[in-house]
């Protein structure tokens, strides 16, 4: 293993760098109340392109708002996308947060990009390599480490790759799924980015981790023996979601997804005649909207048309999508990680159809009535009677378990990054 250290500070054409900037920060002040920033600094470690508003970018935006609730200063190391792309994301999604342009953060967006891509490549397209390694790394600078009161490290990856067990519990990782041998474990299409070994020592390690569900807890309690704590993931978009919440929806139900394979099967699953006639037959109509739409093969959307389905294809607001339908159908598989659109669909007052992986424990809690239950494997036309029977039963929901969720989760979040000594 390469261990690179950190490059001398560039002076000319960048920014000025938060190495000069330490003494305009006010000291934190002494007590905690009412929302109010009594923190100084924070560094947020962004794993992502930036380019897409998917499942990973609405996740972050929820992480940096709970950050940014809570600290004067958060600067941002973005290790998939560069400085431009980073601030243009921010300012879409409305948050103030300083873009780190220095010679090391070059320099760790570079190993990002090499590792993350060409690990991505050997291992999961051509497969000549069985696991992720960390062939070069990159360590944050003492100085970094000694700057902040914490650092917040979305995906564990990033904590192998900048050595931030160095850092103890000053780090807090959000794990965003279980990563290592999913594939193994529960059958899903091959996508290795953590060797298990790497995941065990995150996990072990000072640094403390999160979990982003429930399940998630449960499962890396069984694979490594260790508690953490779970956050509630809730949509950046929760106060347009909620208005709908008291509204009644048309006699459809909807299917919304981006691109993936697990997305992939869903519609296959939806375009057979067991599930399409049946709904023909009660009036009820299916919609299917997401990037989905651009990533499966032709004869699948025409098939869904031909059953009298509706292909909406992009949208450009999930709330428009929602105040659609009635019902959501998410009939996802084994697996680990958040179901936003299950807690989306929720959020909006919407009944949702799923499996036992499509809604943890603590959103069967808080949403008892609006969650209905289907047996996997999935029988096309066993689906198809549940939803008929879903739809037409389905009305107008009082928007108070959305808004206790809501209010639940921001207070989990910001318990959760409060500086170790301070909790």
């Amino acid at each position: 293993m390469i261990t690179v250290s950190m490059l001398p500070p560039m002076k000319a054409g960048i920014p000025e760098s938060p190495e000069r900037r330490v003494g305009a920060f006010p000291e934190a002040a002494q007590k905690v109340g009412n929302g109010e920033k009594i923190l100084r600094r924070a560094l947020y470690i962004s794993p992502i392109d930036m380019r897409q508003n998917n499942g990973m970018a609405q996740l972050q935006a929820q992480l940096l708002q709970g950050v940014c609730s809570l600290y004067d200063r958060v600067d941002l190391l973005s290790l998939g996308a560069g400085p431009a792309a980073a601030r243009r994301w921010l300012r879409t999604m409305g948050l103030s947060v300083n873009v780190l342009e220095s010679a090391f953060a070059r320099l760790a967006h570079s190993n990002g990009i090499a590792w993350y891509g060409g690990g991505a490549i050997l291992c999961n397209k051509l497969r000549w390599i069985d696991r992720f390694h960390f062939p070069v790394r990159t360590p944050l600078p003492r100085s970094w480490i000694d700057r902040y009161q914490i650092i917040v490290c979305f995906y564990p990856w990033a904590h192998r790759l900048l050595e931030l067990d160095r850092a103890g519990s000053k780090v807090v990782v959000v794990t965003g799924d279980v990563m290592a041998d999913r594939h193994e474990r529960i059958g899903a299409r091959r996508w290795i980015t953590l060797d298990a070994r790497d995941e065990r020592a995150i996990l072990q390690s000072q640094s403390r981790c999160v979990a982003v569900s429930h399940d998630d807890a449960v499962e890396f309690k069984r694979l490594y023996g260790v508690d953490v704590p779970d956050l509630q993931f809730l949509p950046p978009s929760y106060p347009e979601l909620i208005s709908l919440a008291s509204i009644g929806g048309p006699a459809r139900v909807g299917f919304l997804g981006a691109r993936s394979f697990v997305n992939e099967q869903i519609l296959q699953l939806l375009t057979q005649e067991d599930f399409l006639g049946p709904l023909a037959q009660a009036g009820i109509e299916l919609v299917v909207a997401g990037g989905i739409c651009n990533g499966v093969q032709r004869s699948t959307l025409q098939a869904l048309e031909q059953g009298g389905a509706r292909v909406l294809g992009r949208i450009e607001s999930t709330r428009d999508f929602y105040g659609q339908v009635s019902a959501v159908l998410n009939p996802v598989g084994p697996s680990t990680g958040i179901k936003i659109k299950s807690v989306e669909a929720l959020m909006a007052g919407r009944a949702l159809i799923t499996t036992r992986w499509g809604a943890d424990e603590s959103l069967r809690t808080a949403f008892p009535d609006q969650i209905t239950y289907i047996e996997w494997p999935i029988e096309a036309s066993a689906l198809a009677e549940l939803t008929v029977n879903v739809v037409k039963g389905a009305a107008s929901v009082n928007p108070v378990a959305a808004r206790n969720y809501a209010e639940e989760s921001n207070e989990k979040l910001r318990s959760l990054f409060l500086p170790e000594p301070s909790r």
